[in-house]
C-alpha cells in the first residue's frame, strides 16, 4: 500500500542479494500463507546511510507483503532534542508506503542523554513521538481511543483472519524527579513497563477477536519473558501480567491479576472462556541485538540480529557487520504457512534463513 511515488534508491551493493532473497521468499508464498517484513533495532541517527530503509521500500514495492514491522529502537541517541526530532521525521519521510508499523524502543525517547541528570530537556515525550511517528497510521490501525499517545495498536487482515498486535513495552509515566526537576523519575532508556491502561486494552479490546477462527501475532521491543533470553537486562514492570493475559487467551480461560498500586499499579480481570482456545502465531521482539527463538507455553518468542550495522555484544555468535556490504543490514521476509504450521524467515542481509515450527 503506497502513499508516495516510489523511487528506487537502494544501494547497488545490496540489489543482487535483495533480489535473490525476494525470489526465494516468493517461492514460499501461496494461498495458504501470509507474508510481512520484519526487522528490529535500526538505531537510526542523522548520519545513518538509510540503506536498510531503502531496502525495506524496495521489498515492499517488489513483492506481496502485508506490512513491515519494526520492533523498536528506531532511533539512536540524538546530540540534542531537536536533532532527535528531526531524525525521527527524516526516517518516517523516507518510508514509501503506508503499512510501516513500529513500536517504541528504549532508545527512542532520547532520555539516555546526560545519564539522567538533566534529561528532561533532551527527551522526545510521548505526544511528540506519536505526532511524528504514529499519527500517520490513524485510519489504518486501531489505537486505544482513550490513549492514542500510548502508541500501542492493532492491525486487522480479515481476509486471513489475522490480527497483528503492536505493544509498547516502554509505556511509562513521564514524571519529573521530586528532587531534581531537570530529570525524570523514570526514563525510557532504563525503565520498561506495560501500563494498567495498556494491559486492560489488550485484555478487553485487542484480544476480543471477531471469532474463534482468528489468529493473533504480537510485536514489542522488550520481551516480557526473560528466562533463557540472551541479552536480557532490566525486567519489565507488569511483564508477568502481560504474559498471563496472553496465556489466558491461548488457553481460553479466566484471568484475575493480583492488583498492585503505585506508578505501575495494575488490576486486570478478563474471561476468555466464551472465545475458546486462542491461536497465537508468534511473539516477535527486539532489544537484545541477538537472534533467538524461545518457546513458552507453546508460543514462539522470536528475535533476529539487530539491523544497525554493528556487531552485537550480547551474543558471542553474532556476525561481523560492515557498512557498504550486504552485512550492513538485517531484514527479514516472514512467511507464515498455516497448512504446514511453520514460519519461514528469509534473511535479507546478515544471517541465515530460518524455519520455525509454530507449535
Amino acid at each position: 500500500m503506497n502513499n508516495k511515488t516510489y523511487e528506487n534508491k537502494m544501494p547497488i551493493y545490496l540489489k543482487e542479494t535483495v533480489d535473490q532473497q525476494i525470489a526465494k521468499a516468493r517461492e514460499l508464498q501461496n494461498n495458504k500463507t501470509i507474508s510481512f517484513s520484519f526487522f528490529t533495532d535500526p538505531h537510526i541517527t542523522e548520519a545513518s546511510t538509510f540503506a536498510d530503509i531503502e531496502a525495506i521500500n524496495y521489498i515492499n514495492n517488489n513483492m506481496d507483503i502485508k506490512f513491515t514491522a519494526c520492533c523498536g529502537d528506531n532511533l539512536d541517541n540524538g546530540i540534542t532534542k531537536q536533532i532527535h526530532l528531526d531524525t525521527a521525521a527524516k526516517l518516517i519521510n523516507k518510508i514509501s508506503f503506508d503499512n510501516y508499523f513500529t513500536v517504541k524502543g528504549n532508545h527512542d525517547d532520547n532520555s539516555i542523554i546526560s545519564n539522567g541528570t538533566d534529561n528532561v530537556k533532551y527527551t522526545m515525550i510521548p505526544q511528540e513521538q506519536y505526532n511524528i511517528m504514529f499519527k500517520r497510521l490513524e485510519g489504518i490501525v486501531k489505537f486505544d481511543e482513550s490513549n492514542r499517545e500510548g502508541m500501542y495498536y492493532y492491525y486487522d487482515m480479515p481476509e486471513y483472519r489475522v490480527r497483528a498486535i503492536f505493544l509498547n513495552s516502554i509505556d511509562i509515566p513521564y514524571i519529573k524527579n521530586q528532587y531534581n526537576k531537570a530529570a525524570w523519575k523514570y526514563d525510557g532508556q532504563n525503565t520498561y513497563a506495560y501500563s494498567n491502561t495498556q494491559l486492560n486494552w489488550l485484555a478487553h479490546i485487542a484480544l476480543n477477536i471477531p471469532d474463534e477462527q482468528w489468529k493473533v501475532i504480537f510485536f514489542t521491543h522488550v520481551n516480557p519473558f526473560p528466562e533463557e533470553m540472551i541479552g536480557a537486562d532490566n525486567l519489565v514492570y507488569n511483564g508477568t501480567v502481560m504474559l498471563d493475559i496472553i496465556d489466558a487467551f491461548k488457553m481460553g480461560t479466566k484471568y484475575n491479576s493480583i492488583a498492585t498500586t503505585g506508578d505501575f499499579g495494575q488490576s486486570v480481570s478478563v474471561d476468555f472462556s466464551s472465545q475458546g482456545l486462542g491461536n497465537v502465531i508468534a511473539f516477535f521482539y527486539g532489544h537484545t541485538h541477538s537472534e533467538q527463538v524461545l518457546t513458552r507455553k507453546g508460543i514462539k518468542y522470536i528475535s533476529t540480529w539487530n539491523d544497525v550495522p554493528r556487531k552485537s555484544l550480547s551474543n558471542p555468535n553474532a556476525p561481523t557487520r560492515m557498512i557498504g556490504t550486504t552485512s550492513e543490514i538485517c531484514l527479514n521476509i516472514v512467511t507464515v504457512n498455516f497448512d504446514l504450521n511453520k514460519i519461514f524467515i528469509t534473511k535479507v542481509g546478515v544471517g541465515d534463513d530460518l524455519v520455525i515450527n509454530m507449535s
